[in-house]
C-alpha cells in the first residue's frame, strides 16, 4: 500500500487533557458533559465553526442540557446563545475551522502549481539537453548525409520548428568545414541569415541547415545565394 493510501483522512477534534477538571466542566451532569463533546464533534463534521442550530440542539440534547451549558460560567459559558442557536465557546481557538481548511487547500493548490511549474521547467531542460545532444550527433556522425530536405521532412512529422534565433552563429564545425572548402564562412552565414529572414524560413535544426548550405556552396565568397543553394527553388528540382 502506498503512503498516500495509508494517510489518515479522518477528521479530529482537539480537547485539553485537563478539560474534565476545569471548574466549569467538572460539575456538569453526565448528559451535559457528553453533549459538550458530541456538539464539538458534530460541528467539526458539519463544518459549522462551532455554531449549533437551535432545532438540532433541542432534538439531540434537550432543554436541560442547554440550561447547563449556557450557564456553567457567568462570563464564558460552554455554549453561548446566538441568533438561530448556540455557539461553542472558543471553538476557533481550539478546533479546525472552515477557513483553516480553505487556507490549507489554497496552499496545496499553489504548491501543486509550483511543483507542476518546476516539472515543466525540468522537462524543458531535458528536451533542450537532448536536442543539443542530437544536434552534436547530426553534425559529427551524419553530417555527410544530412540534407535540408530531410530537415523539412522532420517538420512535416510534427517536430518542433522555429524561425532562426537572433543569436544563431556558425559553429566551430561550420568554420572548419568552410575553411576546408575555401569558403568565406562569415559571408556565407550572412547570405544564409538574409535568405532565411527574407523568406520567413522555419527549421528544426538551423545548424544542420547551414551545414547543407555550406555543402552546396562553391569555394568563393558569395554575395547572393547560389542557384543550387538549399534555399533556392532549383534545389528541390
Amino acid at each position: 500500500m502506498t503512503e498516500a493510501a495509508k494517510k489518515d483522512r479522518r477528521l479530529y477534534a482537539k480537547f485539553d487533557i485537563g478539560m474534565d477538571e476545569h471548574a466549569k466542566i467538572m460539575f456538569l451532569s453526565d448528559a451535559a458533559f457528553r453533549a459538550l463533546f458530541e456538539s464539538t464533534l458534530y460541528s467539526r463534521r458539519q463544518l459549522t465553526d462551532g455554531f449549533l442550530d437551535g432545532r438540532i440542539v433541542a432534538r439531540k440534547w434537550g432543554a436541560e442540557v442547554v440550561a447547563e451549558l449556557t450557564s456553567n460560567d457567568p462570563d464564558k459559558p460552554s455554549w453561548r446563545v446566538v441568533e438561530g442557536g448556540y455557539q461553542i465557546h472558543d471553538f476557533a481557538e481550539h478546533q479546525t475551522t472552515t477557513k483553516d481548511i480553505e487556507d490549507k487547500r489554497e496552499a496545496g493548490r499553489k504548491g501543486g502549481l509550483a511543483k507542476a511549474s518546476n516539472k515543466l521547467a525540468l522537462a524543458k531542460q531535458v528536451v533542450d539537453e537532448c536536442s543539443s545532444t542530437s544536434l552534436a550527433k547530426t553534425e559529427t556522425e551524419t553530417e555527410t548525409e544530412t540534407s535540408l530536405f530531410a530537415v523539412l521532412a522532420e517538420e512535416e512529422d510534427g517536430t518542433r520548428e522555429r524561425p532562426m534565433p537572433k543569436s544563431w552563429a556558425p559553429t566551430a564545425s561550420h568554420i572548419e568545414r568552410a575553411k576546408q572548402q575555401g569558403i568565406d564562412v562569415i559571408s556565407a552565414a550572412e547570405d544564409f541569415k538574409l535568405h532565411a529572414e527574407t523568406h520567413g524560413r522555419k527549421c528544426v535544426s538551423w545548424n544542420a541547415a547551414f551545414t547543407t548550405w555550406l555543402k552546396k556552396a562553391k569555394p568563393a565568397t558569395q554575395t547572393k545565394p547560389a542557384a543550387n543553394s538549399p534555399w533556392s527553388k532549383d534545389f528541390y528540382k
